[in-house]
């Protein structure tokens, strides 16, 4: 089969290559999907670079977390998949953008019907990871102000939808006018960072109250500022950390949070019955059955039109070094897509 492998560190155009590498099996407790459709993530990038992500890999390997295809083979525990179309979180987030991929259960989902392929592949990701932040962690309600830092991406756009779909009002910070216009038409206020002060921005809007749940898809350097921008009592999500260098874990001084009297709320979407042994190193996924209440709720806001994923570009598996390269250099809105069944 095709895939799309990291052969050496580097830039993506320079690390990545297509190969022919053999078809995987099923295990226990995993399913193998025929991929139609796989979507492409920031973390990618690191992976190509060797630098810091939240799973890294050993090279050679096949890049790609989440994808929609159908079963086409089932290991024990996992017959009822066989020949439904799913979308899925890869093993590890390792070998989507690939003809065949290996899923475990606990990351596998019917595919929303409502959806072709390539929207279904941009869907399971930035709608678990943002229903997550808003609803399980920071109990987003109604008439509240969200922030959303990272508005264009696949990520924000998906939680300013679900943000509007909760009664929220929402404000999302994006770099320039082409991204602001894609905030807006979601819903948002949109804050352009590459001209807008943003603490005046958020205050004007927000008629000095502040943010009451701020969802922070960037980090890096502007945390500070999108800190002063938290009302009191306010929830601030630290979700992703694509503008820093060590992936947010260099740190930031709690003294500030303290100063502003607000909450910080972690969240990682992962659905597993977690081994004690692994809490030591700090990891604490939510079980399975989260997983598939998300899901759920999920399905039901598709089926009555208040969500869908934002698609930027759809490219073959041959275009994926450039694709990241543009994700690299902050010229992509919403999600890439790699249309697999086209190659």
């Amino acid at each position: 089969m095709q895939a799309v492998r990291v052969v050496r560190h580097g830039a993506p155009t320079e690390a990545l290559e297509l190969q022919d590498i053999p078809i995987p099996d099923a295990g226990s407790g995993e399913v193998r999907i025929e991929v139609a459709a796989a979507s492409l993530n920031f973390g990618d990038i690191a992976r190509c670079r060797g630098t810091v992500a939240a799973v890294m890999g050993q090279v050679p390997f096949t890049i790609g977390m989440d994808v929609c295809g159908v079963v086409d083979a089932a290991g024990a525990g996992a017959e009822e998949w066989l020949g439904k179309r799913v979308v899925a979180t890869t093993n590890q987030s390792f070998g989507g953008v690939a003809e065949f991929a290996l899923a475990g259960t606990n990351g596998v989902f019917d595919a929303p019907p409502e959806m072709d392929d390539v929207e279904a592949a941009a869907f399971t990701l930035p709608f678990h990871t943002s229903y997550l932040a808003l609803h399980q962690r920071a109990h987003l309600q109604r008439d509240e102000q969200l922030l959303v830092v990272g508005g264009a991406t696949a990520v924000g756009t998906a939680a300013i939808q679900l943000g509007i779909a909760a009664g929220a009002r929402v404000l999302a910070i994006a770099g320039g006018a082409e991204k602001g216009r894609v905030c807006e038409s979601l819903g948002a206020s949109p804050i352009d960072h590459t001209s807008d002060d943003i603490f005046d921005r958020v205050m004007e809007l927000t008629d000095g109250h502040g943010a009451d749940v701020v969802c922070d898809l960037i980090g890096g350097e502007r945390t500070e500022t999108i800190w002063t921008c938290v009302a009191r009592e306010g929830r601030y999500l630290a979700v992703g950390f694509n503008d820093d260098p060590e992936s947010g874990l260099t740190g930031r001084p709690l003294r500030k949070v303290s100063m502003g009297n607000f909450s910080v709320l972690g969240v990682m979407v992962g659905y597993n019955d977690m081994p004690i042994e692994l809490r030591r190193f700090g990891l604490n996924t939510f079980p399975p059955a989260v997983g598939r209440e998300v899901h759920a709720a999920l399905l039901e806001l598709v089926a009555a039109g208040a969500i869908r994923p934002v698609i930027g570009k759809t490219i073959s598996m041959a275009e994926v070094g450039a694709a990241l390269d543009d994700h690299e250099q902050r010229r992509t809105s919403g999600r890439t897509v790699v249309d697999v069944s086209a190659a």
